[in-house]
């Protein structure tokens, strides 16, 4: 039986970027995903804050594919409004 690797600071350090980029609902979705997990976070008027390096990897990698939702959901949204627009010009 193999282990998976450990989570690597490179990959942890690109899931950090995109998370930057997050929306506010994307961001609360976060949140949901960091308490269901049980992680450590602390909050107060400024936001809610985590220490990315103490995730669990089981955790990053709910993260991962959340972000790759938003990043789909968010591409398909482009997609459809620049149909949307075209067809505008269209008419």
């Amino acid at each position: 039986m193999s282990e998976k690797a450990p989570i690597d600071f490179e990959t942890k350090r690109k899931i950090h970027e995109e998370i930057k980029k997050f929306n506010r609902t994307e961001q609360e979705e976060l949140f949901r995903i960091l308490k269901r997990c049980s992680e450590e976070v602390s909050e107060n008027r400024n936001g809610i804050f985590f220490d990315l390096l103490l995730l669990k990897d089981d955790t990053i990698l709910k993260i991962q594919e959340w972000i790759q939702f938003c990043s789909q959901n968010n591409e398909s949204f482009t997609q459809r409004e620049t149909a949307m627009s075209n067809l505008l010009k269209d008419s």
